[in-house]
Order: C-alpha cells, then structure tokens, then sequence
C-alpha cells in the first residue's frame, strides 16, 4: 500500500488482513460499548455509543467484504444479494454513527459555551 492510499483503499486493505477473531471482538466489544453507554447514559454516553457502534459496523462491513471476496466465484445469487445487503447497511450506518460520534464530541466540547 502506497501512502497516498485513500482511505477505503486503507480500510479494505485492512479488512481483507485482519484475523477474524479480531473482527469478531471488535463485533462484540463495539456492540456492548454501545449498549452498556445506551444502558447507563453516564455523561457523554452518545459519543461512547457512536463509537461503540463504528467499532462494531466496521467490524460487520469488514466481514462481508472478506466473504464476497473469497466466495465470489462459488456463491448463490440470494446469499451473495444478503452479504451485498450487510455490507452497504454496515457502511452507511457506519457513517451515520460516525457523523453523530463527531457532531457529539463537538457537541460536547463546546458545552453551554454557546447558548
């Protein structure tokens, strides 16, 4: 990888490298992340939750990437349409969480510096 690779050259790079028992504990870790801050709502619970939640759609993205990739060739039209599916739900949701993970620590930063 060259260093003026975009960044969904670097986030695919990575996908495609990474351990899946790694991916798989960043599925779980991110998803309780976001479900113990959603649970509790301690101070800046939504900037936990957000990031919680890129954490573990990356991880879901990154797991269907991995499997259209290697099974492209051997794969039923309706399973590879279902991994199609996830991986573009993962990503758009994965950008909507994002977005709200920076607006929340903008949010957060600011205070009631501007009210």
């Amino acid at each position: 990888m060259t260093s003026e690779a975009s960044l969904a050259e670097f986030l695919h790079a990575r996908a495609l490298s990474t351990a899946s028992g790694r991916l798989g504990v960043d599925l779980v870790g991110g998803a309780s992340v976001a479900g113990v801050a959603v649970w509790a709502r301690p101070t800046g619970w939504m900037v936990l939750a957000s990031a919680g939640l890129c954490v573990a759609l990356y991880a879901v993205w990154a797991f269907a990437v991995r499997h259209l990739q290697a099974e492209s060739r051997d794969m039923r039209m309706s399973s590879e349409f279902a991994w199609l599916a996830a991986r573009i739900s993962a990503a758009g949701l994965g950008l909507a969480a994002l977005m709200i993970f920076l607006f929340s620590v903008l949010r957060l930063a600011l205070g009631t510096w501007i009210s």
